[in-house]
């Protein structure tokens, strides 16, 4: 057997776009199956430089839902795609499958990122962002899904809001996502893919739940930066004699808001994260659980922007202040949070994909150069390609699981990495994942910053949950000689550095280069390189084992999901009207 196709043989001499729209309708939803074939004629195509792009909108729960503001996740479209599958013309023979491809996806877009490419993504592929405008003045983290100036996916308000203002679907934009596929055949390739010798390809793409990609701000959340909230500022908008909302006072129809986090100026109304329609309550800033005992339902029937430069909600109906132990109504100690979803009995959120197309970069090369290599194939020789891709293995314990060893059977001959993303395995309804109900807890109520930080993207992103250290067999030997220490990062307070250097050394080997380590709490992820310098181990008939010990000072909250994703050089041998798949 000898290679036809080498590098230095190309002759690019064109290229162009073709648009390739999907089989199997114009519209989707949630956890539906898009499929796209690309016709041989294509001949040969640039990977890197094509996408995918569709429209996307968001929808409300049918009937009458408490409305509230909503945006993807926010490493955008590449959400959506749950897993992903390639193959060849005839359907027959499987030329890559990424299991759970939004959760290697989660990895790639929060360590591979910059505030360059942070905002570009944003503009291409609805990814989430930090407006300096909704930035919060309190010392709590950034957040990317704060935005409400110029959010992808609903309107900005603007000017004062009435009840006529309320809420509803036409309220959601229709959004143009233009996203890459990160699969060894697209995104991850290098050379020139020649699409005529497979006769063709065939994509199939699974949608994502929506509960588990749609979000509502963190700014209008109760366990997720609470301190980033528009705070409570009296019942009068003195901004000199401001007065608190004293328990059994008279009902009051409406309420200022302080001017923390940049809720001022005149586009104060525009910033202010709430929507007409939506239902909220009081929260103490120093305990999530401390929350208001008011009367009624505060049901916002309009935003205003005063004439001393505070922002007034009015609601629908008078409300007062029944009181709860020592927990008071008092200027700038409790924040306003949304109880649009947290208190509704279910929270069916939906969404569109529409109009889906495979735009395809399509290289055009010299007629008698694709004559010689249809020669070459005939006379018994393969066109090799290498593609970098990844494999996911599974493997799952209980919470009470304290000390694990699970194998990864895995077969590859090319093996770059091992990424293992622990993720929470417990079973969510769509309202508890939107607002981050009963989820894992990043970051807990002693940190004076953001006061508290459960996580609104379980299910495809890591968790540390008292995770103490981490060690690998492989062949029969631990590696490193030491266990890997997590246990700082486990205490939410600090971090490990030998856990980074580790991990650094692992994503750098998978093709993610590791610019950015802000997420490695809210995103825990581990791994082992197999080599240095690009290098590949074979992991053939070779034993390979994860050592876990959830022995840290607290007590392991959830149970956990490993995707072990083997990153790996697949050959993909090309002759004569088969394709053969070399792990």
């Amino acid at each position: 057997m000898s290679s036809y196709w080498k590098v230095d043989d190309t002759m690019r001499i064109g290229q162009r776009f073709v648009s390739i729209p999907s089989e199997n309708g114009l519209e989707y939803s949630p956890e539906q199956k898009i499929q796209i074939f690309v016709d041989p004629s294509t001949k040969f195509m640039n990977g890197q430089d094509s996408y995918l792009d569709f429209n996307f909108q968001i929808k409300l729960p049918s009937g009458s839902p408490v409305p509230t503001k909503l945006a993807l996740d926010q490493m955008g479209g590449s959400a959506l795609i749950k897993n992903i599958r390639i193959y060849d013309g005839s359907r027959g023979n499987l030329l890559e499958e990424i299991d759970s491809y939004s959760s290697l996806c989660s990895v790639r877009y929060d360590y591979d990122t910059d505030n360059s490419t942070r905002n570009f993504r944003a503009l291409r592929e609805g990814s989430g962002v930090h407006n300096i405008a909704n930035r919060g003045t309190q010392g709590t983290s950034q957040s990317l899904m704060a935005n409400t100036l110029t959010n992808a996916f609903f309107k900005k308000v603007e000017g004062n809001q009435a009840s006529t203002d309320t809420w509803t679907n036409d309220a959601f934009l229709k959004a143009k996502i233009c996203i890459p596929l990160h699969t060894g055949i697209f995104a991850q390739n290098e050379s020139i893919f020649p699409v005529m010798m497979t006769q063709g390809l065939y994509i199939e793409i699974d949608t994502a739940p929506a509960g588990e990609v749609l979000k509502q701000l963190d700014s209008v959340l109760r366990t997720r930066r609470g301190k980033l909230n528009p705070f409570f500022h009296s019942l009068n908008g003195s901004l000199t004699g401001a007065n608190n909302w004293a328990v059994g006072s008279t009902a009051v129809s409406s309420i200022y808001v302080s001017t923390k986090n940049n809720i001022h100026g005149s586009d104060a109304v525009s910033k202010f994260p709430f929507s007409i329609g939506e239902t909220l309550n009081l929260c103490d800033d120093d305990d999530i659980t401390s929350t208001a005992n008011i009367s009624g339902t505060m049901t916002i029937s309009s935003i205003n922007l005063s004439s001393n430069g505070l922002v007034e909600v009015g609601f629908a109906s008078p409300v007062s202040n029944n009181g709860t132990g020592a927990f008071s109504l008092t200027k700038e100690k409790v924040f306003l949070y949304s109880t649009a979803v947290e208190s509704s009995t279910s929270y069916d959120v939906s969404y569109t994909i529409s109009n889906v197309n495979l735009i395809i970069s399509q290289v055009q090369l010299d007629p008698q150069y694709e004559a010689g290599m249809l020669q070459k194939v005939r006379e018994g020789k393969n066109i090799e390609i290498d593609i970098m891709t990844a494999t996911n293995y599974k493997n799952s314990i209980l919470a009470s699981d304290r000390q694990t060893t699970f194998q990864v059977f895995a077969q590859n001959s090319r093996a770059k990495s091992l990424l293992i993303i622990p993720q929470d395995a417990s079973v969510y309804s769509a309202k508890d994942q939107i607002a981050g109900i009963g989820t894992y807890e990043i970051l807990k109520n002693a940190d004076a910053d953001d006061l508290s930080l459960f996580s609104n993207r379980s299910g495809y992103t890591g968790i540390c949950d008292e995770l103490k250290d981490i060690q690998y067999q492989i062949n029969q030997r631990l590696v490193p000689s030491r266990p890997i220490d997590v246990s700082k990062i486990a205490s939410r307070q600090s971090i490990d550095a030998f856990h980074l250097y580790e991990l650094e050394k692992c994503l750098d080997n998978a093709g993610i280069v590791p610019r950015s380590f802000r997420a490695f709490k809210d995103n825990f992820v581990f791994g082992r390189g197999f080599g240095v310098n690009q290098g590949a181990l074979d992991l053939r008939g070779k034993d390979l084992s994860v050592i876990l010990k959830y022995t840290g000072t607290g007590v392991p909250a959830k149970p956990k999901l490993f995707n072990s994703y083997i990153l790996s050089v697949r050959r993909l041998l090309i002759g004569s009207g088969n394709v053969q798949v070399v792990l």
